[in-house]
């Protein structure tokens, strides 16, 4: 191929290379994967009111627990915002997690110290049963 010929060649591949890679970019972060608005609204979360005179525990939508911590978001905080608790009225409505194996509700994180689902009645978790298995190689 003469040298009047490469030029035109060499600019097309680059050309073409450089769509591919544009694609896949694209395709690698259009898709939509993720955020709250992936959230199914009829996807539900336990939650729990750390007001000592209510205690309210109950089932609310995922998306609407994520889209009210959002509005109260502080970059500063260790841990998620608490929400407004439909019984009280107040700002102390925490998500929680029901123990598969007593049935408590309980905050997740509420033993210090330890595994965040770890079950302040019955001290079941199920992340430590996990890794357990994992360890000993049944998993």
């Amino acid at each position: 191929m003469d040298e009047s010929r490469k030029k035109p060649v060499l600019i097309g591949v680059i050309v073409v290379c450089l769509a591919v890679a544009g694609f896949i970019t694209f395709a690698r972060r259009g898709g939509g994967g993720g955020g709250i608005d992936s959230i199914s609204a009829s996807e539900l979360t336990w939650v729990k009111c750390s007001n000592p005179a209510c205690k309210a525990e109950y089932q609310m939508s995922k998306k609407e627990l994520f889209k009210e911590q959002q509005k109260r978001f502080n970059p500063m905080a260790r841990t998620a915002p608490p929400i407004t608790c439909k019984e009280c009225g107040k700002e102390s409505l925490y998500q929680a997690e029901k123990c598969p194996n007593c049935g408590a509700v309980f905050i997740l994180g509420s033993v210090p110290g330890d595994f965040a689902d770890r079950c302040p009645e019955c001290k079941h978790s199920a992340t430590e049963d996990s890794r357990k298995r994992r360890l000993s190689g049944q998993e």
